[in-house]
């Protein structure tokens, strides 16, 4: 016998849009506000609907022997009940999905499920006024939740809408529904499902729950919350779910900050990812140093192991943010672990060029708080001093604050800075003062001042800088680096002149350096400044700088012919005795130094019948023979045989000779 209610409008306005108020068992339109109650007007069909409201709650419990015999007691009752057909189509999906049967079984199944389902279509696409009651009737979310299950999957989506007004998920108490209904609100994106139903938390797979929100779940607050709210089971979670902890530590997508949660909450757990994991797939990619902080705090809230330790070091000062690398140094040192540091630590935090110079500095500072020998401390400094590039300028803040940490530098430190590192531009000779305060033996540096000057590839104003510094220091230089630093392009006359003087005192001998310094420099390269410096000291001189200087050197014409009389007197020889080699009109010419001049003066006419004149003292020889490309010739038959081809300033000398 079938029950009648009124009609599913809204005996007001005729709308139909109802809401189902389920407190009050009565629907709401939602054009007028108006509460429809229904009434029955019969109930012979009470005890199907339990038995149907049974064989429902059996399959969503997979409890499959009861149901069938629920359902054989429906069909007795009333095979043409819409809640048998619906009984029915439930039980033979969850055959199909749970029942272990064969290919065959399985497709007689389907064929059965599916006539089901055209006699359901049959009586409507929508609930009828019978199924709404049924639904009414059933007051059981977890019934009503496997409805929509079975709804969902044969595409009966009017009916399965239908059933939401009567679902509450948070009333789900079965393990395989929950199961089924999280991964089916998960799939259809309806999150406040989803969310309610894994706060049934004595009733759900913990494991397989927290996988599905780290996988699917979208990146927002909410899947934190899920994810730190499912974790805090911690019981649940062992050391056979680690493997999987850290696998999504390296792979996910999520962002640090869901991940930063969620290693927040596995720190109380036994699946905890290991503090290598974290490292490397976390705190390298955290800038948040409060975050990072505390994150620190349960990592190191017990006694971490020395290869845990030095873990933690290892990827702070190569991979972390700078601020971050900072944190963990003052989160060690704050929690008392016990560390040592060695010279690589220091080199590979000092070379960081992403790290500002201050923020190394203050790593530097909480690193010197642990263990470190004063030996880590001298090699660390001189690496950075000779070796890490850095900029002058971040050098600048780093390299004071170091040496207030050393009394010295080894031998090998400080000539390998001096010599070989220009890193520091203008700035380094005042380190290098630096480094000549400190308790060096200064006896080890006495080529050192040499060997710079010949191999520094420091400008011209910061070589002479330090030059200045280390003959203040008392260090010595030989004749060969002298006379490099003199005649290097870059050289400025006026301030070699003044290392000159400097290097005085020391003993340099001024006669060395002239007969190493003509002999090095070229027509263009000679310095009348320097030579003149070299002049007032000089108590010597040897027959070919006194022949280079006549015949191819220019000096300012005050000054050639004075100095060419002054350097008659201080020939080791006796001046007629000196021969030369010129060059005149294409042939060779081997003669004395008087007739060499006349023939190649490389000066004017003025300048040269004055050096001329300084060296009249030889005149007497002046019209000895000369050798012309191998034939002896007197001077006079050769210069009678050249007369139309000499020079004016050759011609000029010859008049004033008298040979011509």
């Amino acid at each position: 016998m079938a029950v009648n209610y009124v009609t599913q409008k809204c005996p007001s306005c005729a709308g139909t849009k109802l809401e189902y108020i389920k407190e009050l068992k009565s629907w709401k339109c939602l054009y007028c506000d108006t509460l429809i109650e229904r009434h029955e007007q019969a109930d012979t069909l009470f005890t199907i609907k339990n038995v149907v409201r049974q064989t429902i709650l059996d399959v969503a419990y997979v409890r499959l022997r009861e149901a069938q015999k629920n359902l054989i007691e429906c069909e007795k009752i009333d095979s043409r009940y819409v809640g048998t057909i619906i009984a029915e189509i439930a039980y033979e999906m969850n055959m199909i999905i749970h029942g272990g049967l064969s290919q065959g079984e399985q497709r007689n199944m389907f064929s059965q499920m599916k006539k089901n389902y055209n006699a359901l279509n049959a009586l409507g696409d929508q609930p009828t006024e019978e199924e709404l009651a049924l639904y009414e009737f059933f007051d059981s979310s977890e019934v009503v939740g496997a409805l929509i299950l079975v709804f969902d999957s044969i595409n009966a989506t009017a009916r399965r809408d239908v059933l939401y007004n009567y679902f509450d998920p948070s009333e789900i108490y079965s393990l395989e529904l929950n199961t089924n209904l999280i991964s089916y609100a998960l799939k259809n994106e309806k999150y406040d499902m989803f969310d309610t139903l894994i706060r049934n938390t004595d009733n759900i797979d913990k494991q397989s729950v927290i996988k599905l929100i780290l996988e699917k779940y979208p990146q927002n607050e909410k899947k934190i919350e899920n994810a730190v709210h499912i974790l805090s089971f911690s019981d649940e979670f062992g050391e056979d779910c680690k493997p999987y902890f850290e696998d999504y530590m390296a792979n996910s997508s999520d962002n640090a900050d869901i991940k930063f949660n969620v290693a927040k909450a596995l720190c109380s757990t036994q699946a905890r990812p290991s503090i290598e994991c974290l490292m490397k797939n976390l705190l390298t990619q955290m800038s948040d140093t409060s975050k990072v902080s505390e994150l620190l705090d349960f990592i190191m809230c017990r006694k971490l192991y020395d290869v845990e330790i030095y873990t933690i070091v290892d990827f702070a000062v190569n991979g972390c943010d700078e601020d971050v690398c900072l944190c963990i140094f003052r989160r060690l040192k704050e929690t008392g672990q016990f560390v040592e540091l060695n010279s690589k630590h220091f080199n590979a935090i000092l070379s960081r060029s992403d790290c500002s110079a201050q923020t190394r500095k203050n790593i530097v500072e909480v690193g010197l708080d642990f263990n470190v020998t004063e030996k880590v401390k001298e090699n660390f400094i001189s690496t950075y001093l000779c070796e890490t590039y850095d900029t002058a300028e971040n050098r600048n803040i780093l390299l004071p604050y170091f040496f207030t940490l050393i009394d010295s530098l080894s031998t090998t430190t400080v000539e390998k800075y001096i010599i070989k590192c220009s890193t520091d531009g203008t700035e380094k000779p005042e380190i290098v003062k630096r480094i000549f305060s400190m308790k060096i033996n200064r006896s080890f540096f006495n080529n050192t001042l040499s060997s710079y000057i010949v191999n520094s590839a420091d400008p011209f104003e910061v070589r002479r800088e330090i030059v200045y510094i280390m003959i203040e220091a008392g260090l010595h230089i030989n004749v060969s680096a002298c006379i490099k630093l003199l005649t290097q392009t870059d050289s400025k006359p006026e301030e070699c002149v003044d290392i000159l003087r400097k290097l005085k005192p020391g003993g340099v001998s001024y006669d060395d350096l002239m007969n190493s310094y003509i002999p090095a420099v070229t027509a263009d390269t000679f310095s009348p400044e320097i030579f003149s410096e070299l002049m007032s000291g000089v108590t010597m001189i040897s027959e070919s700088v006194f022949t280079k200087y006549v015949l191819e050197l220019k000096d300012y014409p005050a000054s050639k012919a004075g100095y060419t009389s002054k350097m008659v007197q201080l020939c080791y020889n006796e001046p007629q005795g000196i021969i030369c080699h010129v060059k005149h009109n294409g042939k060779n010419v081997t003669c004395t130094l008087i007739q060499g001049y006349i023939l190649a003066s490389p000066d004017d006419e003025n300048l040269s019948e004055a050096v001329y004149t300084a060296l009249s003292s030889w005149r007497s020889n002046v019209n000895s023979e000369i050798d012309v490309d191998g034939s002896r010739i007197k001077f006079k038959k050769y210069i009678a045989s050249q007369k139309l081809a000499l020079s004016s300033v050759t011609r000029k000398l010859c008049q004033t000779a008298k040979i011509l």
